[in-house]
């Protein structure tokens, strides 16, 4: 399985390429430069990708000819993070590549990381990083995301992360960069690394606690192809499988943010860490590659420890700091209060019905004592009393109401 990475201005990044063909690739959007304000590429950025042949081997280094950033890409959220590169466009060999669609169908999801030696664009390649993970995503991921929340079917999300084994040296840990949808020994690219929302940090060094998304790209494989002016080919190995064929397809925007307070990182994590530096210029075009703080609408938090390298056998998603046990001891409280309050007003509400209840009864049994006093059964036994139709103008109008007027008895 080819992997691709993208190179900015002749620096390597953390950006994973989706390979469609040796001309055309699926990236991040907000790896991306783009001109201010806009969504619109920055023309004076130079891309290019390097290819490996799935292990070590440097299968070469492309010029990249255009970029195109999905029209609904949110650089604020990440929303809709796909963008379509083309490279490669004179060659007259040509390779096709498999996107995996659908994922009802796999046994299994890979995470893969790729990595280079060193730093030079013509570097071999470090053996690609990978763990296996199976099931849903971790419960947090849905707290810590509004995002996701709103477009689970559009993401992939996972506490996983890697040690860095890249020429940069980072001491931190990172975010697979790529999924494949597994179907026996069956593998396809299916979602790039999008973003990721740290808790109790403010960089992947520091935080606590990290959740990892990923964009799946089967609905953006029609807008890909208008884009890229070729067909995309998906692997699924449902005959009857329909996969999305609107190229205007867009994911739900959230109401809010998540249900806890963090940083949003995404795109180029090495340019992220770069920018924190005192070097860093103001002259540079606008990127997604940054940073953002993100403060919750409610108090859910969701966890995990990510400090170092973590499998998914080894994350629960359900620790505990001590001061979202002080939170939840103060909601309890209110919970216990607010309770007592309602049981209360319950308590007087029965009281009144049940008054009120009794006098209605007391007054049918002085009103039925009544009548006894003033009928016999002979005169006023209703539930044994034949009607004979023939006293009535109309001896088969039913609808009328015998006990309107008076009540004969024979």
């Amino acid at each position: 399985m080819k992997g691709a990475l993208l190179v900015k201005n002749g620096e390597i990044t953390t950006c994973q390429l989706a390979l469609i063909s040796n001309k055309a690739a699926f990236v991040a959007a907000n790896c991306l430069d783009y001109k201010d304000g806009t969504n619109t590429p920055d023309d004076t950025t130079v891309y290019q990708v390097m290819i490996s042949d799935g292990a070590t081997k440097n299968i070469g280094r492309y010029t990249v000819d255009e970029v195109d950033a999905h029209p609904r890409y949110n650089p604020e959220t990440f929303a809709n993070n796909v963008a379509l590169i083309k490279y490669n466009s004179d060659s007259s060999i040509e390779w096709k590549n498999y996107i995996a669609a659908n994922p009802a169908e796999w046994d299994s999801k890979l995470y893969v990381q790729r990595t280079l030696v060193s730093n030079s664009t013509s570097s071999d390649w470090n053996l690609p990083e990978a763990v296996q993970v199976t099931g849903d995503a971790p419960t947090g991921c849905a707290k810590a995301s509004s995002l996701f929340k709103v477009n689970e079917v559009d993401f992939l999300c996972t506490t996983d992360t890697v040690a860095d084994k890249s020429a940069k040296e980072s001491s931190c840990v990172m975010p697979y960069g790529s999924v494949y949808g597994a179907i026996g020994n069956d593998l396809a690219v299916a979602a790039l690394y999008s973003h990721s929302f740290l808790v109790g940090g403010d960089t992947l060094c520091t935080s606590t606690a990290v959740f990892n998304y990923y964009t799946l790209l089967s609905n953006y494989l029609e807008w890909g192809g208008v884009t890229a002016k070729s067909t995309i080919y998906l692997f699924a190995s449902d005959a009857s499988y329909v996969n999305n064929d609107k190229a205007n397809y867009t994911m739900m925007n959230p109401t809010g943010t998540g249900s806890v307070s963090g940083t949003l990182v995404g795109g180029d994590l090495y340019a992220i860490q770069a920018k924190a530096s005192p070097s860093e210029s103001s002259d540079e075009p606008s990127s997604s590659s940054e940073s953002k703080s993100v403060e919750p609408t409610s108090e859910s938090e969701p966890t995990s420890s990510p400090t170092e390298p973590t499998s998914s056998e080894e994350v629960s998603g359900e620790s505990v700091s001590d001061a979202s046990s002080t939170k939840s001891s103060g909601l309890i409280s209110k919970i216990l209060i607010i309770v007592g309050v309602v049981l209360l007003v319950i308590g007087i509400a029965l009281f009144f019905f049940w008054r009120r209840h009794k006098k209605k009864k007391e007054a049918r049994q002085r009103n039925e004592q009544l009548q006894a006093n003033m009928y016999n059964d002979e005169d006023y036994n209703v539930g044994q009393q034949d009607i004979r139709y023939s006293n009535y103008d109309n001896p088969y109008d039913f609808s009328r109401a015998h006990l309107d007027t008076k009540i004969n008895t024979y």
